[in-house]
């Protein structure tokens, strides 16, 4: 068998294939020359250079042709493709710069009834401006989304408590959500106007399972002052609202409860509404980050938000 030498130099350039390329197209030295917009000698240099270091001849040169020996056509193929890939490469490059391209990792808070309203809308906005931008949502609680994002597991997440928020987070409040009551419409609390808490002492509470969402679990505790009569513990908020209109207990949910389900089921106030019975859905992001990615999906939610305050206030008025 025949050794095969290898001829790759280190020292060849990209300015070395686009002046080889250049002389292969034109067959001109001079035309050559003028299309690169150099000077002929330095250019002929570089080809006898170039051929140095290949170890061969790429051009059968005379006084009056300039023609590629087989070994100049095989190169030719070749560095036009490492420019082409070289261009490409720098396309992509300006494209991920700008936050084009890439990937998106997104966490969200597994109590969905608290981001369902927002989280849609922010990514629809944001698939229109950048539709080649790969996006993974990736469902976890509150703890473990903090702990992704300072990892770097995730880029963004969509929260709903800032207490205790680690100081190199930073967070965006994108809706803020007041606590109500829901019980089925023969219940005798359908027929209040607003509920106080105190009144439910001796209630029989239907809850999600405090291990999918113990941050709302424990808010609610904390507002009730008492330890609520749970009688049934459910997966997710669609169970425990069906329970609810089956008359097997009450609750306390997120206002926005009452897009997943208005029908056999009575929504209620809270009695003096505190601040405490509000939550907040929150965007958060390390405070570090300034990859365009974050960055556009940052403006995008902003957006969003803007256009909501406008069609509120619209309808207000």
């Amino acid at each position: 068998m025949i050794a095969r030498r290898n001829m790759y130099s280190k020292d060849i350039e990209l300015r070395h294939l686009r002046y080889f390329v250049a002389v292969a197209e034109e067959l001109h030295f001079s035309r050559a020359a003028e299309k690169l917009q150099i000077a002929q000698p330095p250019l002929s240099q570089q080809i006898r250079q170039l051929e140095h270091m290949l170890g061969v001849r790429l051009f059968e040169r005379n006084y009056h042709t300039v023609t590629l020996t087989a070994a100049g056509e095989v190169f030719l193929a070749e560095a036009r493709h490492v420019l082409d890939e070289m261009e490409q490469a720098l396309a992509r490059m300006q494209d991920a710069k700008q936050g084009l391209v890439g990937r998106l990792n997104i966490g969200y808070f597994q109590s969905a009834e608290v981001t369902d309203a927002i989280i849609p809308a922010i990514l629809q906005l944001y698939r229109q401006r950048f539709p080649t931008v790969e996006i993974q949502l990736r469902a976890t609680n509150l703890q473990e989304q903090w702990q992704a994002i300072q990892a770097q597991e995730i880029q963004l997440g969509f929260a709903a408590c800032s207490s205790d928020l680690p100081k190199d987070l930073d967070m965006l409040v994108i809706e803020r959500i007041p606590l109500v009551v829901v019980c089925a419409p023969e219940h005798p609390l359908a027929s209040q106007p607003a509920i106080a808490l105190r009144s439910l002492i001796n209630e029989a509470f239907i809850f999600c399972h405090r291990q999918a969402s113990h941050f709302f679990y424990d808010r609610i505790v904390q507002l009730c002052g008492f330890s609520p009569h749970i009688t049934q513990e459910v997966a997710d908020l669609r169970m425990l609202l069906g329970l609810v209109a089956a008359n097997m207990g009450i609750s306390i949910v997120p206002a926005s409860a009452v897009s997943m389900r208005d029908q056999g089921v009575i929504y209620r106030p809270l009695a003096n509404l505190h601040e405490a019975d509000i939550i907040e859905t929150l965007l958060v992001w390390r405070r570090a980050d300034s990859s365009p990615l974050v960055q556009n999906f940052l403006t995008a939610t902003r957006e969003v938000l803007e256009q909501r305050n406008k069609s509120v206030a619209s309808i207000r008025e």
